[in-house]
């Protein structure tokens, strides 16, 4: 066979079997990006004002970005002198009846040792900022949950380190898992006030002292996360370098490049041939 033949033939396959490609790739990509329902590393917010993404800060005390760990890392620093301190994220709709998970990281400066809410969260309907699951951290230097009857202490908290928080809500039971430095602390434990609004599901997080004054402590938490399931995903896979947003890109070849490229027999091919061939063949590497 020829190889305008050859040419020929493939273009006809390739033709027949893009829209099957697409579909694929558009559905797989969907996958991913729907598993993370918010996430905030405060890396691209400007140091010294309240974080961007929809967190609105309490009236007193302050919450800011801050260079911390370093430059290229930055956290939010909460500082509370007397009177409250904290900034709350609401949701649109609540999300219900699912498993979904929350993670972040937490340190608390030295020095400070008065019991103050780190993350409390609810529904909007609750009746007050202490409600649903709540953590804390204690006068004798632990930190406490709420088990939905009553504070549980468990295991001591340095100050002045990071520490890595995970909680798994289970909201088709309104129960919750806490794990504290890669340690179970307590599973199935149940919401916080929350009668009358079992299965109503969680819209409002609250973090640090949103709902009343009464203590003095500076603290700052990075990469908040909140995501479907129990498995965390992969964050750059909603990010261009994600390996099926790289391939897709293959079709949008950029205009920059000449219009046409020669091929034997006198056959020349458009930027987007050349993308769709690319793309497809990709494609068809990975799934074989």
């Amino acid at each position: 066979m020829s190889l305008a033949k050859r040419l020929i033939k493939k273009g006809d396959f390739i033709m027949k079997h893009i829209p099957i490609a697409l579909m694929v790739l558009f559905m797989l990509s969907s996958l991913c990006m729907a598993q993370t329902i918010f996430f905030y590393d405060f890396n691209s917010d400007q140091v010294g004002k309240v974080p961007t993404g929809g967190w609105k800060a309490t009236a007193e005390g302050k919450s800011e970005v801050a260079n911390i760990p370093s430059v290229t890392n930055k956290s939010v620093k909460i500082a509370d002198v007397g009177s409250g301190g904290g900034m709350t994220l609401l949701l649109n709709t609540p999300i219900k009846g699912k498993t979904v998970s929350m993670e972040f990281k937490f340190m608390r400066e030295k020095g400070w040792t008065v019991a103050c809410e780190i993350f409390y969260v609810m529904n909007q309907k609750c009746p007050d900022d202490f409600s649903g699951i709540c953590i804390k951290d204690n006068d004798d230097g632990t930190f406490a949950y709420h088990n939905g009857v009553d504070w549980v202490n468990s295991l001591p908290l340095t100050d002045g380190v990071w520490h890595d928080v995970k909680v798994i809500f289970k909201l088709d039971k309104d129960k919750f898992d806490f794990y504290f430095d890669g340690k179970e602390i307590v599973k199935d434990a149940g919401f916080r006030k929350f009668t009358g609004l079992e299965g109503q599901g969680i819209d409002k997080f609250n973090v640090a002292n949103v709902g009343d004054g009464g203590s003095t402590f500076v603290k700052y938490f990075d990469d908040i996360i909140l995501y479907e399931g129990t498995t965390r995903p992969t964050i750059t896979s909603v990010k261009p370098e994600y390996k099926l947003t790289t391939k897709w890109a293959e079709v949008k070849v950029s205009s920059f490049q000449d219009p046409y490229r020669e091929y034997p027999a006198g056959h020349r091919a458009t930027r987007f041939e050349r993308g769709l061939m690319s793309a497809y063949s990709n494609f068809s590497h990975y799934i074989r």
